[in-house]
């Protein structure tokens, strides 16, 4: 192999190679693992800008794939075998193959970092999110929507509670007019009590005044009956003389 389509084919499988290493520091990076000596740990920002830098290199990688095998196809026509043809074909479809696994992994990770971000979301801190038995199975579209539902099922608690809030208002404010009717009734009674009350002070007061005259009367009438008693024994007297 030291014509120029085998030396290309080396510089494209180094490319790949190369993009490789990038996207598992990038996965690495984005997955909190990656440290640098240097920098330390990998920022959001430093993520950004090497999923930006694979995605330059995927792309440089595609190209580089194409033109070799143009290439071949060119060297094709200019008398190289059938076997060699074969053999370079399934190189470069080896390549394609390996392209297309980077570019896997790339998306993988985006789904698996986006899955991380929905987890730690529905766990409500910054660390490390939790797995359950509800989210194992589903994907980023499944847990989303799974949160959705658990939005939409705190939302009816919410309404709910509410609805058990303004029905017990109604009933305090029920209970406070009743009180109030009560203590209006007790009011009319207190008035009632007083006014009887005084009624029968002054009752008492005549009943006394009446008793008083009632004596003054019998004594009245016991001295005229015995005056009459008197008068009676002085006529029989002098009838008897």
């Amino acid at each position: 192999m030291s014509d120029s389509w085998t030396r290309e084919y080396s510089q494209v499988k180094n490319a790949s190679d190369e993009v490789y290493e990038l996207i598992r520091e990038r996965n690495a990076a984005a997955s909190g693992t990656q440290t640098s000596s240097e920098t330390g740990p990998q920022t959001t920002a430093d993520v950004h800008k090497l999923s930006a830098h694979c995605r330059r290199k995927l792309q440089a990688l595609s190209t580089k794939i194409t033109s070799l095998e143009r290439n071949l196809e060119s060297e094709g026509k200019n008398g190289l075998t059938q076997r060699e043809a074969s053999r370079r074909t399934e190189l470069v479809h080896a390549l394609r193959l390996r392209r297309d696994q980077l570019k896997d992994m790339m998306s993988k990770d985006n789904r698996q970092s986006e899955r991380t971000k929905l987890l730690q979301g529905s766990t409500g801190s910054s660390g490390t999110p939790r797995e359950t038995d509800a989210t194992a199975n589903l994907d980023s579209r499944g847990i989303l929507q799974l949160q959705k539902q658990a939005l939409r099922s705190q939302d009816d608690q919410i309404e709910e509670l509410g609805q058990a809030v303004r029905n017990t208002k109604h009933v305090a404010l029920a209970i406070n007019e009743e009180v109030d009717l009560h203590q209006h009734l007790l009011d009319d009674l207190d008035g009632a009590i007083d006014h009887t009350e005084s009624y029968l002070k002054f009752a008492k007061r005549k009943l006394q005044q009446v008793s008083a005259k009632s004596g003054s009367c019998k004594y009245i009438m016991i001295m005229i009956l015995l005056i009459v008693v008197l008068a009676l024994v002085i006529s029989m007297a002098k009838m008897l003389n």
